[in-house]
């Protein structure tokens, strides 16, 4: 069995796999880019996408890039913002993609449920508790008989709420939606993630507009 190659983040120097990690990469003009797909050309970086790394990651940080780079510093909060957008428009395209392999709204999630093909389950920012509460219990008589670890149900609760999430899928209001099919729920896993890791270090569109708003 192939093992994935590991890569060290450039912040925390720890060692992952490459494919859970965040490619960056550095233009002519010194911009830095994230390479979400992680096929852009050149030579790059990685980053962790941890809580603990990002809170802790400052332009200081960014200095080590100068060893094999060329970056204008400093630009971490533009980094940021430009990886939060793009991750935005990556994660609209993927459920945009995937719509039709959904389950959309609460009854039709929960007969989703009855069967043992890998599920992404993902619920808006605003759900009722009532809601989450009912699907979770769902969900974790569903596990129970789950021999394989990759079909047990992956829960997330999205950055964006029901009316957004709705736009996305072509309906009024949408709080919750299962997704099926093994490709591409990894990376849509994974981009979802990271859109929650990085509204928790601050780095968010509402974050960025209050900050418009006070004239920073």
């Amino acid at each position: 069995m192939h093992k994935p190659s590991q890569r060290t983040c450039f912040a925390c120097r720890s060692s992952q796999d490459k494919t859970i990690l965040l490619r960056l990469v550095v233009d002519e003009q010194g911009l830095i880019w994230p390479d979400l797909l992680a096929k852009l050309p050149g030579r790059g970086v990685y980053l962790c996408m941890q809580n603990a790394c990002l809170t802790k990651l400052s332009d200081k940080r960014l200095q080590v890039l100068k060893r094999d780079f060329s970056p204008q510093l400093p630009q971490l909060e533009a980094l940021m913002y430009r990886l939060s957008d793009m991750l935005a428009l990556r994660v609209t395209q993927l459920m945009k993609g995937m719509k039709k392999r959904s389950a959309v709204g609460r009854d039709a999630v929960m007969h989703q449920l009855w069967g043992k093909s890998p599920v992404l389950l993902m619920f808006a920012a605003d759900a009722g508790a009532a809601l989450l509460r009912q699907v979770k219990d769902a969900v974790a008589k569903r596990d129970v008989t789950c021999k394989k670890e990759a079909a047990r149900t992956k829960v997330l609760v999205s950055t964006l709420d029901a009316q957004a999430l709705g736009l996305i899928l072509g309906r009024d209001k949408v709080s919750v939606v299962a997704f099926t099919k093994e490709n591409p729920l990894a990376k849509l896993q994974q981009f979802c993630v990271w859109q929650e890791q990085l509204e928790k270090a601050g780095y968010c569109a509402s974050n960025r507009e209050s900050k418009v708003t006070n004239g920073e």
